[in-house]
């Protein structure tokens, strides 16, 4: 699983401010709800693609401006789609992104594996086996699915967000 350099910032934010022309989009709606919209169109759009963590929610709030608490909240909206899966210390990581791409964006990441590969003296014959090493994807998982890791740990290792004043699962 790779991590993904912070996105480029656009002209308005999840947070509702506009540093462009007009007005925010969704400027009515709550932070979390914006910011779970924004993290959305990100995974969509493949600046997070799948296994890919999202920078924590420290990092996620300084970024939008919002406390960590509602950034949770955005991030359980998306674990919620089942867009991503996280739980404390493990980080956020996508789990599935609804966006398909086309052989030219595989090769394009795969020529970078490979110069990667290149200059740490790792052959390329070596890369070809450590993708065919790679197990088949099973497609997308449905909402509340483990990822394999958590699923190799079992459900005790998993812990669970729940907000204060509601019942137990």
């Amino acid at each position: 699983m790779t991590s993904v350099p912070h996105p480029p910032a656009s002209s308005a934010d999840p947070a509702g401010r506009d540093s462009g022309a007009g007005a925010a989009p969704g400027a009515g709606s709550a932070l979390y709800t914006r910011i779970g919209r924004k993290l959305k169109q990100e995974i969509v759009s493949g600046v997070y693609a799948q296994g890919a963590y999202l920078p924590s929610s420290g990092e996620l709030g300084k970024l939008y401006g919002a406390n960590k608490n509602t950034v949770l909240r955005a991030l359980r909206m998306l674990r919620a789609e089942g867009l991503i899966d996280f739980g404390r210390g493990r980080g956020a990581v996508v789990v599935h992104s609804a966006r398909k791409v086309g052989l030219a964006e595989i090769s394009e990441q795969l020529r970078y594996v490979v110069n990667l590969a290149d200059v740490s003296g790792i052959s390329r014959a070596a890369v070809v086996a450590a993708i065919h090493r790679i197990p088949p994807s099973q497609g997308p998982r449905p909402a509340g699915a483990l990822p394999a890791a958590a699923a190799r740990r079992g459900r005790a290792g998993r812990t669970a967000f729940r907000p204060h004043g509601r019942g137990a699962a």
